[in-house]
């Protein structure tokens, strides 16, 4: 087993999310694991690497929330009330030596943990709609978590030479600036809070990384790097415009 820093933070600015996961790549080039939780201080929508930002203009129930390009591909995100989660690792890894196993780390792990609250979701096996929708949790992809034939769960990647990064989300409820995607709740009837599963899910989760999970923050060196990445990246028209 290693040692692999755990951070649950407070909900943040999406700009501040997206910065603090670059970082954490960063440090994982210098042997540093870091498993990190988080959440959104307000509905804001999340562009991937790839696409336009006049996309965006199609879907107008989130015309009006902030809106961040991620530094990972994929369809956009609408993020309000979710869990994510990422997870930066040095690249010689084991779970990072192949793309698909560390996606099913924490798809598999997760669909278990989601039965003993009696949510039967599975892993998608069969892709649709892969690049034709703006938004992700319209893009069902191998390895996906489905629950009654909605996505629930999608993730992406991010990896350097000597790191890697993935995030990804976890839909616990419907919001009014993506009413189109159900969640946990709307599907179930099972409210199931942020804080449950990650308690839940932390056991799983140590057995499928090899890693002994250490309560952490940002250090003062990481968090002056964090607000640099936010101001001259993430939180630039210039980044978030760029395509």
């Amino acid at each position: 087993m290693t040692e692999c820093r755990l951070f649950n933070d407070a909900p943040s600015s999406g700009c501040w999310n997206m910065a603090v996961d670059q970082v954490l790549l960063e440090n994982a080039s210098a042997g540093r694991s870091t498993l990190r939780f988080y959440q959104w201080e307000s509905p804001t929508l999340s562009l991937g690497y790839f696409q336009h930002y006049s996309d965006r203009q199609q879907h107008s129930a989130s015309l009006n929330c902030p809106c961040v390009r991620r530094a990972s591909g994929g369809g956009a995100i609408l993020h309000d009330y979710e869990l994510t989660y990422s997870y930066a690792t040095p690249s010689e890894s084991r779970v990072a030596e192949q793309q698909a196993a560390l996606y099913d780390a924490f798809h598999e792990s997760l669909i278990n943990v989601l039965k003993n609250f009696g949510v039967d979701a599975i892993r998608c096996e069969t892709p649709r709609n892969a690049q034709s929708k703006f938004l992700c949790f319209q893009r069902h992809t191998i390895g996906d978590v489905l629950l009654d034939n909605h996505k629930i769960t999608g993730s992406a990647q991010r990896r350097f030479q000597q790191g890697t990064l993935q995030h990804g989300s976890i839909l616990l409820r419907q919001s009014t600036a993506a009413p189109e995607l159900p969640g946990i709740y709307e599907l179930t009837g099972i409210d199931l809070t942020a804080e449950a599963l990650i308690q839940a899910w932390l056991p799983r989760l140590s057995s499928e990384l090899q890693s002994d999970f250490v309560g952490a923050q940002l250090s003062s060196i990481e968090a002056k790097r964090v607000e640099i990445v936010r101001q001259e990246k993430f939180g630039s028209q210039r980044w978030n415009q760029k395509k």
